[in-house]
């Protein structure tokens, strides 16, 4: 069977996101061995780390109604050099908000029709108060997300 390869971008600057990505990366790993998860840090990740690239999940915190600033910084240097070359990517991402998530779901969405990316599950906003469901509730929907890639579903 072929891998497939999915690249998993977070910014995951406290204690809570931290959770949020490792719990991610770890139920992955562990209930999909034909997948290869690729970590990268908003930061660390650039244009290059698409190469072979069967779907990409985002993790994102939400910084004064708009998405981070990392996460900014990383379309801002990658956008041209994605742009037209990864049309149809498979993508989920999600937003850790302290407020309601949606500026920010606005300015990543935007970026992601810019980039023909292919939305294919609503992006998943944990918003408000810590809540140990958020866990719960990004397993199911990364899963889900693996799952269809290996599958070939999307």
């Amino acid at each position: 069977m072929y891998v497939k390869n999915i690249l998993f971008i977070h910014h995951s600057p406290s204690d809570n996101t931290k959770k949020l990505s490792k719990h991610l990366q770890s139920k992955i790993k562990k209930l999909n061995p034909n997948t290869n998860l690729i970590v990268s840090k908003v930061i660390e990740t650039n244009v290059y780390s698409f190469n072979s690239i069967d779907g990409v999940i985002i993790g994102t915190t939400e910084n004064f109604g708009y998405m981070s600033g990392l996460t900014k910084d990383f379309f801002d240097r990658t956008y041209e050099g994605l742009q037209n070359k990864m049309a149809g990517l498979p993508i989920f991402y999600y937003i850790r908000a302290g407020l309601d998530g949606n500026g920010c779901k606005v300015g990543i969405d935007k970026i992601l029709t810019g980039l023909k990316w292919r939305q294919v599950l609503p992006p998943l906003i944990l918003k408000g108060k810590w809540d140990n469901d958020f866990i719960v509730r990004l397993e199911e929907k990364s899963l889900t997300f693996v799952n269809g890639i290996e599958m070939g579903i999307y």
